[in-house]
């Protein structure tokens, strides 16, 4: 995907000024805005509504065929729920449907609502399910939701299994450095310092116990292995010591596999 330029944006005559967050053209001909708001915003629905009409018009230069217009995708983050009566999920998708028969107005339009705080309600409760639902974005949601501004404080258990998920996704890992290097005050610059260390340690150590796994693991999958092939040798009548030649087992060790026959 390419970014485009979020600040090139003039002020119009009727005061309104319209300058998105961070827009993107994707592969597929989409063009996409994302926007994040932690405080409550009134009338949100029609807000977005607003801006999303902006971009949408400002795509098709004068003179250009309707059907040139890209499909145009608003993702918008909240940290609170916008829809509270309605629904308890935290990621919503909108379109404009035929009331009866739910066909679409156009595939041009694409709202996507994901809100925080419903996330970590769930996150908390059904982390298993989570994982196993929405493997692809719960990584990035949980960095989200894992600084909480108003308290400067962030969720240790959060950023744990953060950590963990940066262990086997290089994206998870790369976004967690930076994500660290831009939540740091300048002020405790010091003390952000050691705590990327401390991170970039701690990754380290998790991928020397996973690489020590792994070969902790074939190595016993050969021990077992030996210790099968000694079996079948005892049933045949064969010599401990040709046994021992056969599979680099020691005698003791094989006397101990007899009294499992």
């Amino acid at each position: 995907m390419t970014f485009e330029n979020t600040e090139n944006v003039k002020d119009r005559t009727d005061g309104k000024t319209v300058r998105f967050d961070v827009t993107v053209f994707t592969a597929l001909g989409e063009r996409v805005n994302v926007e994040i708001q932690i405080r409550d915003q009134q009338d949100m629905p029609e807000r977005t509504l607003y801006y999303w009409s902006r971009m949408f018009s400002s795509s098709l230069s004068s003179g250009e065929a309707y059907k040139l217009l890209p499909p145009t995708i608003f993702i918008t983050i909240v940290n609170y729920p916008l829809f509270p009566s309605e629904t308890d999920r935290f990621h919503t998708k909108f379109h404009i449907r035929e009331d009866e028969e739910g066909f679409l107005w156009s595939d041009k339009l694409e709202f996507h609502l994901i809100d925080l705080s419903s996330f970590m309600v769930q996150w908390k409760k059904y982390r298993r399910k989570l994982k196993e639902q929405n493997e692809n974005e719960l990584p990035w949601l949980m960095m989200l939701s894992a600084a909480d501004a108003k308290r400067k404080m962030l969720d240790d258990e959060i950023l744990a299994e953060l950590e963990e998920w940066a262990l086997n996704i290089e994206e998870v890992r790369e976004a967690l450095i930076e994500w660290e290097n831009l939540s740091a005050d300048k002020k405790n610059r010091v003390e952000y310092e050691a705590r990327l260390k401390e991170l970039r340690d701690q990754l380290s150590n998790l991928q020397g116990y996973h690489r020590k796994g792994k070969e902790e693991g074939i190595q016993e999958g050969k021990l077992k292995e030996k210790k099968l092939i000694t079996l079948e040798l005892l049933k045949e009548g064969l010599s401990d010591e040709v046994i021992a030649k056969v599979t680099k087992l020691n005698i003791n060790e094989i006397e101990e596999l007899k009294k499992s026959l």
